[in-house]
């Protein structure tokens, strides 16, 4: 009785690793990038966030080495902080 169960067990494992191991290798990878701004006002403190929001994604890109990547639409968020305005931008990028 012991035996047909460690018989099982074994064969059960090599099924898991097998399944485990004979997945498909994932083409593309994706991130999730930020950029931050700040301004006097809402406008410059967005039109900052967007540039570094680009510098961010073009890094990932260069790290990554791809040559074309694709961007979501870009969300921005903006709060008052003492006598500035600060934005943060963020986009899906996938390459």
């Amino acid at each position: 009785m012991l035996k047909k169960i460690l018989i099982a067990g074994a064969a059960l494992a090599a099924l898991g690793a097998y399944t485990l191991a004979s997945q498909p290798v994932e083409a593309a990878s994706c991130v999730v990038a930020t950029g931050k701004g700040r301004g006097l006002d809402q406008a410059k403190a967005t039109d900052r966030s967007l540039k570094h929001l680009k510098h961010v994604v073009n890094h990932w890109a260069h790290k990554n080495k791809d040559k074309v990547v694709k961007e979501g639409k870009a969300t921005t968020t903006c709060a008052k902080k003492g006598g500035l305005v600060v934005c943060k931008s963020s986009a899906k990028v996938c390459g």
